[in-house]
Parts: C-alpha cells; structure tokens; sequence
C-alpha cells in the first residue's frame, strides 16, 4: 500500500516544532541514518510525511544539502509522527555512543568553591610578598622550595588531566548542547578539578530520574 501523504499543515506544525526545540535530534537523525556530519545550529526539517523526512543542512561553505531520511515502516498518519521520531532520536544517541541523559546547564556548587578557596589560599602562602600573618614566613622557612614548587605545580596538572580524560567525554557523552556551556565545564573542571566532574555526574543522576519517570518527552 502507498504512503499516504501528511497535510501540509501537518507537515508544517512538525517542522517547526523539531527546528525550534530539537535541532539536537536532527543532527543527530543525519549523523547516523546518513551517515554525515552534521551540528544542531545547521540542520533544518523542511519536509515530512508518511514515508520519510528532509533534513537541510548547511555546509562551512553556506552551501546547503537536503538530506531524506526514510522511514521504515512508512507512518500510517501523521499522529504516530512524535512517537516515531523519539525512538528514532533515542536508536541515534544509542548508536553514536551517547547517553539518553542529556546535561543542559552548568551547576557551580560547595565542592568547587571549596577547591577555589583552597588553591588560592597555597599560592597566596608561598607567592605573596608581603605576608598578612605569621603563617605565611613559618611555611615558607619550613618546606623546601622544591616541595612548594611541587604543590603549586600539582593542582594545574592534576586539573587539567581531570578536564582532559574525564570532564571532556562526559560533555560529548551526555550532549551538552552549546559551545558556551561546555566553555563553562571545562573551565570549572580547570579550576576545581573533580569537585567540578562531581557536580556533572549529579546533574546526570537528576536527569536520570526525570527520563526514567517518564516525565520528560520530545
């Protein structure tokens, strides 16, 4: 039997809502359907009906491509439209190695600014000049330059291998969405370290169980 065809407001109404609120979900239709690059900020629904959807992408050229991606079953009415695309954006993550738990915002909390204090507390002891306490000259004459070296040289490093080996796939794994935001990320796992990779693995519980309760859908 022959695709039944969607009305074009029907078509319309599901464009324009997947390019307001899910060019996430686009992108990820063509980086694993078609099998082609694609980011959110560049893919565009610009058609849909029983049997497939065309997805406009543009290239770092401005050049622009339409891409249709089928499906299989064709779609009996328009109305099985959200279902369809949900399980096929979540099949999508699945494939392209990522999470259904999705972090969207940056979370500064006790942990990292525990750390901040911390760190800024040691450099302040070994590289002020002019001390505000006795404290200041007591470690200074008692631990070697060498070791304050050391404990200065450590917590950079320490950080930076942090955001490099854990906070960097955490941001890929669970699609942090904008540039800014993973800015935010990984700055604070720089800063702060694990206390910072901490707070992203609580926001991922918290998006856990929201998904898993079935209370957030596309």
């Amino acid at each position: 039997m022959p695709a039944a065809k969607f009305s074009p407001e029907a078509s319309k109404r599901i464009c324009d809502h997947m390019n307001e609120d899910h060019t996430d979900a686009l992108a990820y239709y063509v980086q694993h359907y078609a099998k082609q690059p694609a980011n959110p900020k560049d893919c565009l629904m610009v058609s849909i009906d029983s049997s497939a959807m065309v997805i406009e992408i543009e290239g770092n050229n401005k050049t622009k491509e339409e891409v249709r991606i089928p499906f299989d079953p064709p779609l009996s009415e328009a109305r099985e439209a959200r279902v369809r695309l949900i399980d096929m954006m979540w099949e999508s993550v699945h494939a392209l190695g990522m999470s259904r738990y999705q972090v969207t915002k940056y979370k500064f909390d006790l942990g990292q600014l525990g750390t901040i204090i911390a760190c800024f507390v040691m450099y302040w002891i070994f590289l002020t000049p002019v001390p505000l306490t006795p404290v200041e000259p007591y470690l200074r004459s008692n631990i070697s330059p060498f070791f304050q070296l050391l404990c200065m040289s450590l917590p950079p490093l320490a950080h930076f291998l942090e955001t490099q080996l854990l906070m960097v796939p955490l941001l890929k794994k669970h699609r942090v969405p904008t540039a800014k935001l993973r800015f935010q990320w990984n700055l604070a796992c720089l800063v702060a370290g694990g206390p910072a990779v901490r707070s992203f693995k609580k926001l991922v519980e918290e998006e856990k169980q929201v998904i898993d309760s079935g209370k957030k859908g596309m």
